[in-house]
């Protein structure tokens, strides 16, 4: 665990109280452990007081070895199967449908186990909650599924994607609930269970000590993860360097490993991938 200086500690106080849940790290640090706040969230957007979380985890990541994994904000189950993944994206780069259609590609994937029927597979939903009204009409959601484009008709392959106007202010659940998303200050927000996480986080000692702490990792695995891009930078500007001297790749690899202190095994895929 991270060690985090006097000073730096009152930096993230202070940006601590700027949060909202509009942003990402509170976001899922209120929904952590707090399945009360995933089935209000959940039963206000889908309007179903009847929906019952029997599971769900923050941060849940699908590791995709052929290609591109993904890490989920919030995956929730309810009791008959059915999934549901809560997305906030601030950015409009990040709310882009394509992703999101893959996210639900990935729930498919692991939802339906091996020898199973298709019929087995649940409906699946990707809820998304952006800072402005992305679509530009005025709506307090966006629902999407796949239909018959002369009829209308739904095809019925339980496969939704609901993109939720986080700047909506109607007066009803919906909009008190983008309120709540919107204000930095508990004691303003119009859901108790909402409410009580934000000022747990916020204004109680041990709660407080809980975000600095996990801003301190993000910022400290965004320092390792910048140092390692830089490393790989490197490594591909020397590789470049060295072809252009003329090395053979069992050179290269050899400068490689005695030049970044790596193991000649990893110098090799370097070489070998460019």
């Amino acid at each position: 665990m991270a060690k985090i200086s006097p000073e730096q500690y009152e930096e993230y106080r202070r940006a601590l109280k700027r949060m909202r849940m509009m942003d990402d790290t509170l976001m899922k640090c209120v929904f952590k452990d707090c399945k009360p706040a995933v089935e209000l969230v959940l039963r206000i957007i889908l309007q179903r007081d009847d929906l019952d979380v029997k599971r769900f985890s923050v941060s849940k990541e699908y590791k995709n070895l052929k290609g591109h994994s993904i890490c989920l904000d919030v995956l929730a189950e309810d009791k008959d199967g059915k999934q549901y993944n809560i997305e906030v994206q601030r950015d409009i780069k990040g709310a882009d449908p394509r992703r999101f259609r893959f996210y639900n590609a990935m729930m498919d994937v692991e939802m339906l186990g091996k020898g199973e029927d298709y019929s087995e597979l649940r409906d699946s939903y990707t809820i998304v909650i952006t800072e402005d009204d992305i679509f530009k009409k005025g709506k307090p959601f966006y629902l999407f599924e796949r239909v018959d484009r002369e009829s209308g008709e739904p095809l019925g392959d339980g496969s939704h994607i609901i993109y939720v106007n986080g700047s909506y202010d109607g007066d009803d659940p919906l909009g008190w609930l983008m309120r709540d998303f919107r204000e930095p200050d508990p004691e303003k927000m119009h859901n108790k269970v909402l409410a009580e996480r934000v000022n747990y986080l916020k204004n109680i000692i041990k709660g407080e000590k809980e975000m600095c702490q996990i801003m301190e990792e993000i910022r400290e695995k965004g320092r390792l993860e910048g140092i390692q891009t830089g490393i790989q930078k490197g490594i591909k500007l020397s590789i470049k360097l060295y072809r252009q001297l003329g090395l053979s790749r069992e050179q290269i690899i050899e400068q490689l490993a005695a030049e970044y202190e790596i193991p000649q095994s990893e110098a090799a895929k370097y070489v070998y991938a460019e």
